[in-house]
């Protein structure tokens, strides 16, 4: 399945992009996932498989659907990107309100990094970033991360605020989706600690 090209607006209609966004999840496309012949979009990964989820890993066990893995992907490639961001503030914020809530944004960016990529690990695919160099909602692209490098004090701060507050928009109802319709008890834990996480960090933001 050819992956989607760029969207046409960051930030705003936040409801068509999050549909597109799950509807991707669903089919596992954006993650580029493989299927096996005959193996429905939401099925439960099992057994070995030869081209099993991205990548084409080999041994993918458990109770992991291809649902599943596109969402551990996702959100790995996300948080990655946002972490680079939020590793700046220290330095080039100006509130000293924003930069502590910074701080508290990386600190579960980092403890849910770990735990994504363990889960990932467990099914059998490769952590190698399937969605590098996309421009997505909820995605740091190269402009932004470039901008906010160059930027300091309260122009700095106006960027990270918009960056970060869309990541999270997006991580809370990605991860929503992903309880809904995923299908491995641990990933669906996951999903719920980071959707909780996501909105209480977007709640908190300094104004």
């Amino acid at each position: 399945m050819a992956k989607p090209g760029p969207p046409t607006h960051r930030g705003g209609r936040v409801q068509l992009v999050v549909t597109l966004l799950c509807a991707l999840l669903i089919m596992s496309g954006c993650a580029g996932s493989q299927q096996r012949a005959g193996t429905p979009g939401g099925a439960t990964v099992t057994g070995s498989s030869s081209a099993g989820a991205t990548g084409g890993a080999a041994g993918t066990t458990g109770t992991f659907s291809t649902t599943d893995i596109a969402w551990l992907q996702l959100l790995i490639a996300m948080d990655d990107q946002t972490r680079s961001i939020l590793e700046l503030a220290p330095r080039h914020g100006g509130e000293s309100a924003l930069k502590a809530w910074a701080a508290g944004v990386a600190r579960d960016n980092r403890s849910h990094l770990t735990a994504l990529r363990e889960l990932l690990a467990a099914t059998g695919v490769p952590d190698d970033n399937p969605h590098e160099g996309h421009d997505m909602p909820g995605m740091v692209n190269a402009e932004e991360l470039k901008a906010l490098g160059n930027a300091t004090g309260s122009q700095f701060d106006g960027l990270l605020r918009s960056a970060v507050r869309e990541h999270l928009t997006h991580v809370e109802q990605l991860s929503i989706e992903l309880r809904k319709n995923g299908s491995d008890p641990k990933v669906r834990k996951l999903a719920a600690t980071v959707k909780d996480s996501a909105a209480a960090h977007r709640q908190r933001m300094p104004i």
